[in-house]
């Protein structure tokens, strides 16, 4: 059974013969359908920078677990648990992974996993058809794709029910129903199906989109995220057009070179038209044959061989296909070293990869988990919860939490417990409540004092 099936038997339709409209007035000038999401998913298709740089963000982001915590009470929590989220927006900054790892101990306790909560079974199968992993490739694709990444989630047609299912929207076919009384407002979504159009209440989908700069309070086109393929759509259409060009190139390339008669003393060998036909005969026979591979080869008259090489054409094509890669590295927040075999050293690739992580997924992943938090915990009637992405699971930056590691190690201001919470431990009490400081360090006035019996060891 298709998602559109299910959409249907939810609502209690036929897709053969009806259509489902919302329980509020909408006439078809609320209907928005100016998202032209389809030939960005197109271009996913069409374009192998497009495929290799989206299927890379989506397949990393979605390489991060999804877990259910309970939020610690008080105050102090609620403040730690704020900074926290700052933090983990910013993680380019020196210290940033150690203090959002001190934060998180300080809001809840990441080794307390709720694995028999309602979201929490939810986030480990969102449907049948997917498990964790899939779902968030999918929800990050259609994310970096389009602009936006979209949810719905099946409650069995009971009126603000919990979810069983959650599924991601092809976000092409997904339609605003505007709200006439609020600019800013959503009144129900419209998915376009083969079979009819289908109204999906706003309650039950939740938007997660690009900011968008522009504003129109007839289109409501600033509800709509923006696809990096629309600010590189120019990029796009040369990339198109020079890999038409070079598979042209290739199909219709010509020789790559000629043989030409070698002077043998002070003469020139004289090599007609026909002469010219049999060699190239000759050549064709004895030379281009796999059936003669390894064999030796001979041949009248001495010969050079003079390449042609390549044109000027043909060295800007290739210099314009390097350019529209680097174009969609910057589009998509990609380090373009990750695409470049001659920067593939491992400092620089783990390095680039680190960058990766820190400046484009993490990021997105902080976005994601504010708007869950916000739309699916509450309908899931799980109070005092916290959904999170572990962010100590990316081995990209292990290298932070070896230098935090060193730090904390000469932080003497510092309690055991302090140190032990920093790196992810529970404090025990007793003893490592207590700052421990190197014993083998005096003051400069005690190292120039007279030694009793012995002479002044200060510097005169």
């Amino acid at each position: 059974m298709s998602i559109f099936d299910r959409i249907f038997k939810r609502k209690g339709l036929n897709p053969q013969t009806a259509s489902y409209q919302m329980p509020i007035a909408i006439n078809q000038a609320q209907v928005l359908q100016g998202f032209d999401a389809q030939k960005y998913t197109e271009a996913y298709e069409a374009n192998a920078d497009v495929y290799a740089i989206v299927s890379f963000l989506a397949r990393k982001a979605a390489s991060i677990p999804w877990y259910v915590y309970t939020k610690k009470p008080g105050a102090k929590a609620k403040m730690a648990l704020e900074r926290y989220k700052r933090l983990t927006k910013g993680l380019t900054n020196a210290g940033a992974l150690e203090r959002a790892i001190i934060e998180r101990k300080a809001a809840y306790d990441e080794n307390m996993v709720v694995d028999d909560s309602a979201t929490a079974m939810l986030l480990k199968k969102p449907n049948a058809y997917q498990g964790q992993d899939q779902f968030f490739q999918q929800l990050f694709g259609m994310r970096f794709l389009t602009g936006e990444g979209i949810i719905w989630g099946n409650d069995g047609n009971i009126d603000q029910g919990e979810f069983s299912e959650l599924f991601v929207m092809p976000t092409q076919y997904m339609d605003i129903i505007a709200d006439p009384s609020d600019l800013f407002g959503i009144a129900g979504w419209v998915l376009q199906a083969g079979n009819g159009n289908m109204a999906l209440s706003v309650e039950d989908v939740m938007q997660w989109r690009s900011w968008n700069p522009n504003f129109d309070s007839s289109t409501r086109i600033h509800l709509r995220g923006v696809s990096p393929i629309k600010a590189a759509w120019n990029n796009y259409t040369m990339g198109a057009e020079a890999q038409k060009a070079s598979a042209k190139l290739m199909a219709n390339g010509g020789a790559k070179g000629a043989l030409v008669p070698k002077p043998v003393g002070n003469q020139i060998p004289l090599v007609d038209e026909k002469t010219a036909a049999q060699m190239q005969m000759a050549l064709a026979d004895r030379v281009n044959n796999n059936n003669r591979y390894g064999q030796v080869a001979m041949l009248q008259t001495p010969w050079e061989f003079l390449n042609f090489g390549l044109t000027s054409g043909e060295m800007a094509l290739i210099d314009t296909m390097k350019f529209s890669l680097e174009q969609w590295c910057r589009v998509f927040g990609m380090p373009v070293v990750l695409f470049s075999a001659e920067n593939m050293a491992d400092n620089n690739y783990q390095n680039a990869l680190r960058d990766l992580v820190t400046n484009t997924i993490v990021p997105m992943c902080a976005q994601l988990r504010d708007e869950m938090n916000k739309w699916l915990l509450p309908r899931m009637g799980d109070q005092n919860m916290f959904i999170d992405f572990d962010i100590q699971a990316l081995p990209e930056l292990q290298r932070d939490i070896e230098k935090m590691v060193n730090g904390l190690k000469s932080a003497d201001w510092l309690t055991m417990d302090e140190k032990r919470i920093a790196m992810n431990y529970e404090p025990k009490g007793g003893a490592y409540g207590t700052s421990y400081i190197a014993q083998g360090l005096i003051p400069i006035e005690q190292a120039a004092m007279p030694v009793e019996g012995g002479e002044n060891l200060g510097m005169d």
